[in-house]
Formats: C-alpha cells, sequence, structure tokens
C-alpha cells in the first residue's frame, strides 16, 4: 500500500477509536469523506470534514454547516492537490486560511541509534497523565483544559496507547504519546516547554516512542510535524509521504502541533 495512503487510513482510525470513547464525540464515514465532531477538543483539525474524494465538494457546505451549529469552529483537511474541488469549495465558503502540514513515515531501519541523558518513562499514574498533560500544555501553549481530554482515562487506558515522560536529573522536561494499531505506531503530543528546548529531548522522546512501538509489533511510524518539530523528525529518518492541507476560517486556532 502506498505509505501516504497508509499514514491516512491509520489516521482515521485513531480519530474513530478516540471517537468511541471521548464525550459526545462523533466519527461518521460519508460519500467521500469522513465528518467527525469532538466537541470537548474545540479545534478545527479534529472538528470538521476529512476529504477522502472530490465527491466530497458537494456536501462540503451542509457538513460543515452541522459541525457549526454545535458551536465548534470546523476544518476542511485534504491531502494537498489529490481533491481539488474540496479545497475550491471549502475556500468558497470562507475557510480561506490554510496550513500544511507534513505528513511523515519512518521504519525501523530509517532510524540510527540517538544517545541521550534523558531517563524516559512509560506513564501509568494519575499523577503521571497529570504531569504529561502540564508538560504538553506548557510546551504548546495552550491552558491545560484544553488538552485534558486527550489524557483521560478513557483515552490512555486504549489498548496500545502509551504515554511516555522525559527526565533529567529528576525533573520532568519532554513528553510524548504512542498509539500502536495494526501494525502502525502513530507519534502524538510531543512536547517541549521552551525553557528545555535546544537539547535534543523531544526528538530523543520520539525516538524512544517509535523504538517502543517497533517492539510491539508495529513496522510503520507515522506522525503529523508541527513547523518547529519537522526538521526534528527528518534528523531522525522521518520522510514526508504526504502533505495535509487543513483550511479553516481566519483568525482561528487551527491545530495542536
Amino acid at each position: 500500500m502506498d505509505e501516504g495512503l497508509r499514514l491516512h487510513l491509520a489516521l482515521c482510525t485513531v480519530a474513530e477509536r478516540l471517537a468511541g470513547v471521548m464525550e459526545r464525540a462523533r466519527f461518521e464515514r460519508r460519500d467521500g469523506y469522513v465528518l467527525m465532531t469532538f466537541p470537548t477538543l474545540p479545534i478545527p483539525s479534529f472538528n470538521g470534514v476529512w476529504a477522502d474524494e472530490d465527491s466530497a465538494a458537494v456536501a462540503l457546505g451542509d457538513a460543515l454547516a452541522e459541525v457549526e451549529a454545535e458551536g465548534i469552529a470546523a476544518g476542511v483537511l485534504t491531502r494537498s492537490g489529490e481533491t481539488p474541488a474540496v479545497e475550491e469549495a471549502a475556500r468558497a465558503l470562507g475557510l480561506t486560511a490554510a496550513e500544511p502540514i507534513p505528513g511523515m513515515v519512518a521504519n525501523a531501519g530509517d532510524l540510527d541509534d540517538l544517545a541521550s541523558e534523558l531517563e524516559i518513562v512509560r506513564v501509568d499514574t494519575a499523577d503521571g497523565f497529570a504531569q504529561a498533560l502540564a508538560l504538553a500544555a506548557e510546551g504548546f501553549g495552550l491552558p491545560a483544559d484544553f488538552l485534558a481530554p486527550l489524557y483521560m482515562l478513557e483515552v490512555t487506558g486504549l489498548d496500545g496507547f502509551e504515554v511516555y515522560l522525559g527526565r533529567v536529573e529528576g525533573r520532568d522536561v519532554t513528553t510524548a504519546a504512542s498509539y500502536v494499531v495494526d501494525g502502525d505506531v502513530g507519534i502524538f503530543n510531543v512536547a517541549t516547554p521552551s525553557i528545555h528546548r535546544g537539547r535534543g529531548y523531544g526528538a530523543a522522546i520520539t525516538w524512544h516512542a517509535v523504538r517502543e512501538g517497533f517492539a510491539a509489533g508495529a513496522d510503520l511510524a507515522y506522525l503529523q510535524a508541527s513547523a518547529i518539530g519537522e526538521s526534528v523528525y527528518r534528523r531522525l529518518g522521518f520522510r514526508e509521504v504526504v502533505t495535509y492541507l487543513l483550511l479553516t476560517r481566519p483568525a482561528e486556532v487551527t491545530a495542536i502541533s
């Protein structure tokens, strides 16, 4: 299977499983697109339309209206260049702010060994999840309440879902999450507060999460890279196989990255 398509299908599976445990969330596969709403996580990348085919352009207005009727900022996520009619329709509906998001993958042979001073632990207690949440919020510059749904026990208890903390001299400095499903390991919520950046901590915890995913049976690691993280992931051995385009209304928060 094409790696870009494999990445996309893996992301859809993750979103569907999250919708199964998060309050009032919806995940619906429709003709040419997926409609999803996560009211407790009110960002456009989790609320709106993920387009698969240009046939979704016809239904786009009604689908976005469903989301916005719930008072949630909606977004349209496309694989750049694959659904031009959807992109045109989204812009015509006022979603003119465009954010490119690299979709990147790596196989076990792509990653070299990485030395680091980090002590990395897998979180399995409520206190640990709370600390990971606090680090992620600080790293992303967001209120902890905004990210809290991703650290609920219903989410962290999903089979294959792991949260990691990286420590230096007993102090938590970075965090990441991974989710192993059907031979793929997704890397999410990699966050290092600004005071601890520039020391390779984000790279080290990403490398660890990927290696743990491979040890658990995955043979492909994937992620969506933020602007600040893309160069880090490339140096680790990740390669871009698809470019997503997130279309939103101007001046809205678009993604956790």
